[in-house]
């Protein structure tokens, strides 16, 4: 479809969100789509490498998109510019989307397909997440480009993704190093965007000093701007002598380099679990949520979910048993 040329994908969310929308990115990069602009939320967006692949990324909440939602609202002479280059648009939006429809469509967009947000049935009643999102493309998109999207799993392969030696090294002088340790890192992320979603952060502590005492590597803890909480009982739970590194405020695409660093990673069910999962060995922790829709996309992934969903309910030794077996399959 040569219409895909010159493609629009608005798609706001939070960090996962976006990670999760890589493979209908990639999808629509097979079909032919050279320029993609997504109109999103470029915090959650900041993992991506721009320019260099046709990538661009502009902020959804800008009152230059204003005439998405109201047509007494005009848009900004950017967004004007940038739509007159566009040929089609993907929209990731819930609600009455008629109004960007109707606006996009007067604004010279020939086609647009609306693709609503992926919803999480009880389990086997809902596709993966990432498959939700490519599903509504296939009128677009052959089914082989999108099968070839989804087999894109990690960051060697992946031209949004991919990190250069100068970013690695650019991202350990951020935390304060000029090289990773002798033993290596294994990343640890205590926080999620909900709560709920969160295993007791006095058990990630137990999970660091085992892996500093016993594995000899370096707990690198990262935090996230809703983790003060978590990280105040992290550290508290944390006994003297016992090395390792905090990770805090540091910009998306130096996460996604000492991610790269780690001989793995272990998280939350949250948006950096989704990133780890690109580009090393990942264990995700599961509560409540559904692992068949949400679990990270990458082919070293392994899942532990809590008995009936109940984080307090999981044990260090569950998890460290978990953690033992997928740093066997990668050794």
């Amino acid at each position: 479809m040569n219409d895909l040329k010159h493609t629009l994908v608005i798609r706001p969310g939070a960090l996962g969100d976006s990670v999760l929308t890589l493979p209908a990115l990639h999808a629509l990069r097979l079909a032919g789509a050279e320029n993609l602009l997504v109109l999103g939320t470029p915090a959650s967006w900041g993992f991506a490498r721009q320019d260099h692949n046709g990538l661009r990324v502009r902020d959804f909440a800008s009152s230059e998109w204003l005439g998405l939602f109201s047509e007494s609202a005009p848009f900004g002479e950017c967004a004007r510019a940038a739509l007159s280059r566009i040929h089609s648009a993907v929209v990731y939006l819930s609600g009455d989307t008629a109004p960007a429809e109707r606006a996009l469509k007067a604004h010279g967009v020939r086609n647009v397909v609306v693709i609503p947000p992926p919803l999480a049935a009880g389990p086997g009643n809902a596709p993966h997440a990432s498959r939700q999102l490519t599903n509504g493309l296939s009128a677009w998109i052959s089914a082989e480009c999108i099968e070839q999207a989804h087999a894109v799993h990690d960051s060697a392969h992946d031209c949004f993704l991919q990190l250069d030696e100068v970013e690695k090294h650019r991202a350990l002088y951020g935390i304060g190093l000029d090289a990773a340790p002798a033993g290596g890192f294994v990343a640890l992320h205590p926080g999620s965007g909900g709560i709920k979603k969160c295993w007791p952060p006095q058990r990630f502590a137990r999970m660091a000093v085992e892996l500093s005492c016993h594995d000899g590597v370096v707990p690198l803890v990262f935090f996230g701007p809703a983790d003060d909480a978590t990280r105040d009982a992290f550290e508290a739970a944390m006994p003297p002598g016992v090395e390792w590194q905090p990770v805090d405020g540091r910009p998306l695409r130096e996460v996604l380099a000492l991610l790269s660093l780690s001989r793995g990673f272990i998280g939350n069910d949250s948006g950096v679990s989704h990133l780890a999962a690109r580009v090393c060995p990942t264990l995700t922790i599961f509560g409540p949520s559904h692992r068949e829709v949400w679990s990270p996309l990458g082919a070293r992934v392994r899942i532990v979910q809590a008995p009936e969903g109940r984080l307090e309910s999981l044990s260090v030794d569950a998890v460290q048993e978990a953690w033992a077996e997928l740093a066997a399959l990668n050794a």
